[in-house]
């Protein structure tokens, strides 16, 4: 068997001067994986992002009609309380149809008068 003489390392070959050109085509490849994987992954962030704003546009919509209902809900149920006791007033006796009367239309007892004044 043959010995491999040691050399000092001035004097040594090192593999990026036996083969340049394989450096530069790992980088090449490397670079177009890194496009290729860009040119795929940006157009689905982008398009993901396009969702998500547009739904948080509906979200946002949805819970201003929202608000608006329960407020609209909450003066509903105001009205219906002064129903019910409107109910309840003429329901009870005829005096409470008679002050409703009185509130409402201006009617005067048999021996009251009711003056109006216009302004």
């Amino acid at each position: 068997m043959g010995s491999i003489p040691n050399l000092p390392p001035q004097q040594s070959i090192s593999k990026k001067q036996i083969n340049p050109n394989m450096n530069l085509q790992t980088n090449k490849k490397l670079r177009r994986r890194l496009l290729l994987a860009l040119a795929f992954i940006l157009p689905m962030v982008i398009s993901i992002q396009i969702s998500i704003y547009r739904q948080e546009q509906m979200i946002q919509e949805k819970q201003i009609t929202l608000n608006k209902e329960k407020k609209r809900l909450s003066e509903l149920e105001i009205t219906g309380r002064y129903f019910e006791n409107d109910i309840k007033t003429l329901t009870a006796s005829d005096e409470g149809i008679l002050k409703f009367a009185r509130k409402l239309y201006g009617f005067s007892r048999p021996d009251e008068t009711i003056f109006q004044i216009t302004e």
